[in-house]
């Protein structure tokens, strides 16, 4: 009558399931905020803060700051990223700058900008990892919130300290 517990699948957790899906011809104009996971293969103008995954596919394009969890770049980003894992595969093209707990760069990924290196132990939840948007030249629309300030202090890394940073085979260029 019942049906044994064990033998059925586990549940993906939600932060591996993507929820919202900008399709390739897809365009959108403003601020995109999702408490799950976004795949962007179109274009956000705007700044796209997500607590779960996001991923900028082959063919996506976001214009303004991306906050997540977690952020695999495969396609392009213009503006900065502040995420507590990001992966950039080796098509993907970052203009900004990168604040990230943990980094993986594919041989042959782009960016140009800075990278700060955060302290994992200095937030004790992964949402007080995530700075508060705030209002810049790639956000279109300003936000009002409160940021905190770290215990500990990050470490920054210019793009000539990067590309001589204990990752083999990374490939660092302007543009």
């Amino acid at each position: 009558m019942f049906s044994s517990i064990k033998n059925k699948p586990a549940l993906e957790p939600a932060s591996r399931q993507i929820d919202t899906i900008i399709a390739q011809h897809c365009k959108l104009e403003g601020n995109l905020i999702s408490e799950n996971s976004v795949k962007v293969d179109g274009v956000i103008l705007g700044a796209l803060r997500c607590q779960g995954r996001a991923i900028i596919g082959e063919t996506g394009l976001v214009k303004g700051d991306v906050h997540s969890a977690d952020l695999l770049v495969i396609g392009k980003l213009e503006g900065n990223v502040f995420a507590e894992n990001l992966h950039l595969n080796a098509s993907a093209c970052i203009i900004g700058d990168i604040s990230t707990q943990n980094l993986q760069v594919d041989q042959g990924a782009r960016y140009s900008g800075t990278v700060t290196m955060r302290d994992p132990s200095a937030s004790s939840s992964p949402a007080a990892a995530l700075p508060a948007p705030a209002a810049s030249a790639s956000s279109p629309a300003p936000s009002a919130s409160t940021s905190s300030a770290s215990a500990a202090k990050p470490a920054t890394l210019s793009k000539a300290a990067a590309k001589s940073a204990a990752l083999p085979g990374m490939a660092s260029s302007a543009g």
